[in-house]
């Protein structure tokens, strides 16, 4: 009989996955065993910091725009796109090294090592625009295009790409685009096409957006007077008015109606009120039996606060009112009242009235009063515009308290005179300095033709 027995090979096993559980250790000593383990993980350390220090140094130099330092980094990472990139751009950016062949070869470059970059490709078609190569800027704007059609900085960049090489015609369907894209290129893409076509009337076919918002439209008039290109921006304006603008809203054309006004371009002006009239934008001016000039001057409806009607002062200091009911003549009246307690000068309210030259008028109006303290009250007075050194004429002011009254004006006009600006108008009080507090009220302001009587002339002031 054996003296050992057989083992157990089904306990050998489960004993054998048992002590696959445990840990293995290895000691550490004696110490040449701790450095041969703290070598490798000591070189790995002293590898990273140097790819970090190496990482670094070249970011920085990618930032700068000295062409040495980024040709330093390139020489430590001579297949990094970025860094062979701004090394292009800044051969055709920099005021002191600039190098179009440099920097197309070297746009060029990084495009090969990453062609999907589309600011690669956009910068790649500028240096070749400005190298003069046109066959290498189309292809580049191609590109640009295909990898990123739907910024709005490239639309621009490629519409001035097309002005720059006089492809006019291939340009504006990009700026057009543009402005679908964001408007606020409107201004600047105006101007640059502009100053590169001399053509307003193409660039409002071609470029201005013609949908139903008409703020493009709007604001190439206003561009056009800001640069007193009045004749093409009335010519404009005709287009307007008689297609996709034949009922503007007020508060579009007032900037570009008022700006003529304020700019002596009367006729022009005239020419836009009239056009409101005829479309019914604004109600008809007063009927030519009534015999006088002026816009609602019984102020029976709210001012428009444009154009050829009353224009009223914002000042915070006044308190309007065009509903008042104790009128002179009529259902309503104005009334204002001086708020606040101040010396100031108010330009209460005012209206350009068309007049003849070498013509005689008399202004007359209805007033009244409740306690204006100043000594320097609220007068008529008569502007002729255009006109730096003509005599500015005023009625007697209404000061205290008073029962309706009238003041007025009477004036010649000079030869060369197309509109008067009447106003209601308070100076401030150069005797007392009183600050003017209370209230006056105004209705039936009439300015008409003729020899006026000699009573008004007597009451007209000079100033």
């Amino acid at each position: 009989m054996n003296q050992f027995p057989n083992p157990n090979l089904a306990g050998e096993k489960a004993s054998s996955r048992r002590s696959s559980n445990h840990s293995f250790e290895w000691s550490l000593r004696p110490g040449w065993r701790a450095a041969l383990f703290l070598i490798p993980i000591i070189a790995v350390s002293v590898w990273l910091s140097h790819v970090a220090i190496v990482v670094a140094r070249v970011t920085y130099q990618t930032e700068t725009v000295s062409i040495p330092d980024i040709q330093k980094a390139i020489s430590q990472d001579p297949d990094n796109a970025d860094l062979i990139h701004r090394l292009g751009y800044v051969y055709a950016s920099s005021p002191t090294d600039s190098d179009m062949s440099e920097s197309v070869k070297n746009l060029r470059k990084a495009i090969a090592l990453n062609p999907r970059r589309w600011d690669y490709w956009e910068d790649l078609g500028k240096s070749c625009d400005f190298a003069g190569d046109m066959a290498c800027s189309d292809e580049a704007f191609d590109h640009t295009l295909a990898l990123n059609p739907m910024a709005p900085s490239v639309q621009w960049t490629v519409g001035n790409h097309y002005l720059l090489t006089n492809r006019e015609d291939k340009a504006f369907p990009y700026f057009r685009r543009l402005l679908s894209m964001d408007s606020t290129y409107l201004e600047a893409t105006l101007r640059v096409c502009v100053r590169a076509t001399h053509d307003p009337q193409t660039i409002y076919a071609e470029v201005v957006p013609q949908g139903k918002d008409a703020s493009g439209r709007f604001a190439f008039l206003m561009f056009l007077s800001s640069i007193a290109d009045y004749e093409n921006a009335m010519r404009i304006w005709g287009q307007m008015i008689s297609g996709p603008d034949r009922s503007p809203d007020l508060s579009m054309v007032t900037p570009f109606l008022d700006f003529l006004l304020d700019h002596n371009q009367i006729q022009d002006a005239s020419m836009v009120w009239n056009d409101l009239e005829h479309t019914g934008v604004i109600p008809p001016g007063p009927p030519s039996e009534s015999g006088t000039l002026l816009y609602d001057g019984s102020f029976e409806a709210p001012p428009l606060n444009t154009g050829f009607d009353w224009r009223i002062s914002d000042s915070p200091d006044l308190d309007f009112d065009f509903s008042d009911p104790s009128a002179y003549e009529g259902a309503k009246c104005l009334r204002i009242k001086f708020v606040v307690g101040r010396n100031a000068e108010y330009n209460l309210l005012n209206q350009v009235v068309l007049i003849k030259p070498n013509t005689r008028y008399q202004l007359t109006a209805y007033v009244r009063s409740d306690n204006l303290t100043s000594g320097s009250g609220p007068r008529l007075r008569v502007v002729e515009m255009g006109c730096a050194g003509c005599t500015v004429r005023t009625s007697d002011p209404t000061v205290g308290s008073t029962e309706w009254h009238p003041i007025q004006v009477a004036f010649m006009t000079q030869p060369q005179t197309q509109a008067v600006r009447i106003s209601f108008w308070r100076p401030p009080d150069q005797t007392s300095h009183e600050d003017i507090t209370g209230t006056v009220w105004l209705d039936d302001v009439t300015l008409r033709a003729g020899e006026a009587p000699q009573s008004a002339v007597s009451q007209a002031r000079t100033r």
